[in-house]
């Protein structure tokens, strides 16, 4: 991860024989590290997936393995990658589903996925809508867990000057599992969160049963106290999180994981300034939803501040840049901009000006982490972890077998891939469905540089709606016979800010209330609706007809209707994460809005909060 005024070198395009060699021999050596730790696991020695690679190692009914192979990396590789098919969750789920039993006992559950019991569960955000899955999180040995650390550190630093950070992240659970020992009493906590929640847990040691004492404190260099991250109500997380954040005049970084959350924190300091200001000056913490449990520790760290108040008075929060003004110290805000949530930049910029770096945090996924950010002025740019994980390479049109699958010294530069992970949390071959473009590779370390392309709205999706067959490998829509990507569906809302202004957030659905099928685009704007927004469903059947051939000639042969575009009232998918943290039970900090929707509870949602509709 590259620092303000600091460049990486210039990506290369092919990768010389001393890199090719070197790239390799981390690989190996990962692989190497799974197979010795993992192989104690029940998984391991159970799973189907995984019978052809246990015959190639000779396993033995106590775990012992062909001393011969281990030794012989490449035969081992070899074993891994002609026997080891792939999978997706349905291969591990019934595994997995043995930590929610009731009871939950440690002998069904120790050296399930990986050696020990996890520190946390892990549950996916749920972007398609769809039932989140579950993932047991493991502590590593440092060497093995260097990504996770390069971004804790980054992201939290400790300044020289005294400057705080306003770090957004959760510290609720969607539940918390219990293990009992063989005489039924209480063994393990282990909490199911999200992926940056356990993270953070993991990486501070923070068990679960320590909880009511991290309450009570307050880190020196964080503006808020630790009990803010206890707050499970998304809007009032964000409005604590502000009333402590602007009464810190030292204020030098902000964390909120991704553009949209930082949007939403920037709405809640802009339409409620007064408020804001009057507690600070009063020294009063408003009664707000789902606090009552901390208020006693947010009251103790919360004193008046006339002065700061009366300073704050003067700014102009209408004025662009105006939270510089705020935090004149402000230097950096990391916030993912890659996809679509780069929709949200242009907004934010009104509020912090120009000059202050969008940072991006990498590519982590529930399963795994993925990448790193390789050069902060493209926040699409990112470099694949070759330390922690076994990333592998699926050629996007080959066929979707495990033979097929290439290493990271074989791609080339200008083609696209599916991703494929094996993880040190159960030796699993699993199938992302996200796809990347090569772009280079590290001239330092060899490691492949991407562009990220596509990400999952739904696995293996196979929806029939009115007799239309909606079927992706990733999060593309589809109403006939082509296949609009979700970069083409951000091509166009980039395009229609040119008649509808800026546009914050958007996704998009398949409208089947026509004889003809049709897309639906979903927009939330900055400012007011203008009159040329009449002419924005013309304008995105333009920009689809232009970057997509199929679907201009579906729609030429009559198959595909000119889009309708939905106009969301302000502030709609702030209140589509809050909905979601109350109806899921998870928490605030990973909510990300699909860019296609086909869940009908979530359609609801927004078809609900449409104020104007434009069709042609």
């Amino acid at each position: 991860m590259t620092t303000a005024g600091q460049f990486p070198p210039q990506p290369i395009s092919y990768l010389p024989s001393e890199l090719l060699a070197s790239l390799r021999g981390r690989t190996l050596a990962v692989l190497s590290y799974l197979v010795k730790t993992n192989s104690i696991s029940t998984y391991f020695n159970d799973a189907g997936s995984l019978s052809a690679f246990r015959d190639a190692l000779g396993l033995t009914a106590h775990g012992q393995l062909n001393s011969d192979l281990l030794s012989n990396p490449d035969l081992l590789f070899n074993a891994y990658h002609d026997t080891v098919t792939l999978t997706d969750d349905r291969n591990y789920r019934p595994f997995v589903s043995r930590f929610f039993e009731q009871p939950c006992k440690t002998s069904a559950v120790e050296n399930l996925m990986a050696p020990g019991m996890p520190f946390f569960i892990v549950h996916s955000s749920g972007t398609s809508g769809g039932t989140p899955k579950c993932y047991p999180k493991y502590r590593h040995p440092e060497h093995m867990s260097t990504s996770t650390s390069h971004v804790m550190t980054a992201t939290a630093p400790v300044s020289k000057s005294g400057g705080k950070n306003c770090l957004l992240y959760s510290l609720t659970s969607r539940q918390v599992v219990t293990s009992l020992n063989d005489d039924g009493e209480m063994d393990r906590h282990m909490p199911v969160c999200i992926m940056s929640t356990g993270t953070v847990r993991m990486f501070n040691d923070m068990v679960v049963d320590r909880d009511p004492i991290y309450q009570t404190m307050k880190i020196p260099n964080h503006s808020s106290p630790t009990a803010v991250a206890y707050i499970k109500n998304y809007k009032s997380m964000l409005f604590v999180h502000a009333l402590f954040a602007v009464q810190e005049p030292q204020l030098e970084l902000i964390n909120a994981m991704f553009t949209t959350v930082f949007r939403d924190f920037c709405h809640v300091i802009g339409s409620n300034w007064d408020t804001i200001l009057d507690c600070i000056e009063s020294g009063t913490v408003p009664v707000l939803d789902g606090t009552d449990h901390v208020r006693e520790h947010l009251e103790r760290y919360f004193k008046a501040d006339p002065e700061r108040a009366a300073e704050l008075r003067k700014i102009d929060t209408k004025a662009s840049g105006w939270l510089t003004k705020v935090w004149p110290g402000l230097h950096t805000v990391f916030a993912i901009s890659s996809g679509q949530f780069v929709m949200a930049v242009p907004e934010i910029r009104h509020y912090i000006g120009p000059d202050i770096p969008l940072h991006s945090l990498g590519i982590t996924c529930s399963e795994a982490f993925l990448a790193l950010p390789y050069d902060q002025r493209d926040p699409n740019l990112y470099k694949i972890v070759g330390s922690d994980d076994i990333v592998e390479f699926l050629p996007e049109n080959a066929p979707e077998e495990s033979q097929y699958v290439i290493q990271s010294w074989n791609v080339e530069v200008g083609k696209r891939y599916e991703i494929i992970l094996t993880t040190r949390d159960g030796f699993w071959r699993f199938r992302l469905n996200d796809i990347v473009e090569v772009v280079g590779f590290d001239p330092l370390d060899g490691q492949p540089i991407i562009h990220y392309i596509e990400v999952r709205s739904e696995l293996h999706c196979n929806i029939q709606v009115a007799h239309i067959s909606l079927q992706r490998r990733d999060g593309g829509l589809r109403v006939a016979n082509e296949i609009t990507t979700e970069d083409q569906l951000r091509q166009v809302a980039i395009a229609s800010s040119r008649i509808l202004g800026t546009v914050s957030e958007f996704c998009a659905a398949a409208d089947l209330r026509m004889i003809m099928p049709r897309y639906a685009f979903y927009v939330e704007l900055q400012n007011e609706i203008p009159p040329s927004a009449s002419t924005a469903p013309q304008l995105v059947h333009d920009v689809l007809s232009k970057y997509n051939d199929n679907y201009r000639t579906e729609s030429l042969s009559g198959k595909i209707g000119t889009p309708v575009v939905c106009i969301l009232r302000r502030g709609t998918f702030g209140e589509y994460r809050e909905w979601r943290v109350r109806k899921d039970n998870i928490a605030a900090g990973q909510i990300k809005v699909p860019a296609v929707v086909y869940n009908p509870e979530i359609l609801q949602f927004l078809d609900e909060r449409v104020i104007q509709e434009f069709s042609a």
